[in-house]
């Protein structure tokens, strides 16, 4: 029977967090050397005292499969009320099995976490984007899978991040390649000097130094990137923030890509 990329990207996952919840922490190929690829300080530490995640959403389509795909930078500060081995989504992960079956559950927008932490203002970002860019306001969280470029936790990013080419084209863009996407869309400058840094071909240059796309925003930039796959990254970024456009901003750009 012949394994999908999704499937093998799941798998290693399933198995690496499983190990990890045993109290395991190893780092086989090619772990230890996207682990070294970010050398963080103060505040950007990284810890291997919560679990990694990888992404989040349905990857393998178990209850429907995503229309849209996101990239961040890495999970985000690490809480151990939820993520260390005695952590509450630590035993969901052991109570659904696996981490890809948790994964589905959209876990950062819904209880528990939205009872200690309130409202997760980066998921609910990408998800009105999801609706934006779909133009269809009922869709939700099982449309949205968001892959990470670093799977570990640190509070923020204070050094570059510098993967292997092969290490993400292996656990992010032969994945993505299986899914029904034409654009996967990444938001914030640092995509944008990772795309490069991926030896990435530029295929759109528009809004801020390049060309005028109509947005209401100076500073606003987008970027076009070829993926290995033939698909388009889409890096979007404005200054004073890393979220996704608005909704007005989203049928600019919308129109300018893919025209309607």
């Amino acid at each position: 029977m012949t394994t999908s990329e999704r499937q093998r990207v799941a798998a290693f996952w399933d198995d690496h967090v499983a190990a990890w919840l045993d109290g395991a922490d190893p780092l086989p190929p090619p772990l230890g050397a996207w682990f070294d690829s970010y050398q963080g300080v103060g505040p950007g530490q990284v810890t291997r005292d919560g679990f990694p995640e990888p992404y989040h959403g349905d990857l393998l389509g178990l209850v429907h499969t995503p229309r849209m795909v996101v990239l961040g930078l890495n999970p985000g500060e690490f809480r151990p009320q939820f993520q260390a081995r005695d952590g509450i989504f630590a035993e969901e992960i052991k109570q659904f099995g696996s981490y890809s079956r948790w994964a589905t559950t959209c876990p950062y927008d819904r209880t528990p976490w939205t009872d200690v932490m309130r409202s997760n203002r980066y998921y609910r970002a990408r998800l009105r984007f999801t609706r934006n860019w779909l133009q269809d306001a009922d869709a939700d969280h099982r449309d949205l899978l968001i892959f990470e470029c670093y799977p570990w936790h640190s509070k923020s990013i204070t050094a570059p991040l510098r993967p292997l080419p092969e290490i993400i084209d292996e656990f992010v863009w032969q994945p993505i390649a299986e899914l029904p996407v034409e654009e996967v869309f990444a938001f914030g400058r640092p995509w944008h000097d990772l795309a490069q840094a991926l030896g990435l071909p530029l295929t759109d240059r528009l809004g801020a130094g390049g060309s005028r796309y109509g947005s209401a925003v100076p500073g606003r930039a987008v970027r076009g990137y070829r993926l290995p796959t033939g698909q388009r990254l889409i890096v979007e970024w404005h200054p004073g923030a890393a979220g996704p456009p608005s909704a007005q901003e989203t049928a600019l750009l919308r129109k300018a890509l893919v025209g309607a």
